[in-house]
């Protein structure tokens, strides 16, 4: 079994301050199933993190991007809502 290193690059609403930034989120594809992977954030005693980054730049050079998979829509269906596959999730959605 191979087993692939993929990135999904995307941005969110900081609730903080209301600005979008970007994110990187990580997944390890076996087989069939995207298995999502979290950088783990050790909190020092003065409360960081100093090699969080170097840890998240590490897997970013490595992971190939994972592309979006798009979804045939037979004729007779409804199009009036877009169909796409959620790729952290691994299932159909409609938005």
């Amino acid at each position: 079994m191979q087993v692939e290193l993929l990135k999904k690059v995307g941005s969110y609403v900081d609730k903080k301050d209301g600005k979008e930034k970007p994110s990187v989120r990580f997944y390890l594809r076996c087989g069939g199933s995207l298995v999502p992977v979290e950088v783990p954030y050790y909190e020092g005693e003065d409360g960081k993190d100093y090699q969080y980054n170097g840890r998240k730049a590490v897997l970013t050079a490595f992971a190939d991007e994972l592309p979006n998979k798009p979804v045939k829509v037979s004729e007779g269906a409804d199009n009036s809502k877009k169909t796409y596959v959620s790729p952290e999730a691994n299932f159909i959605s409609n938005d």
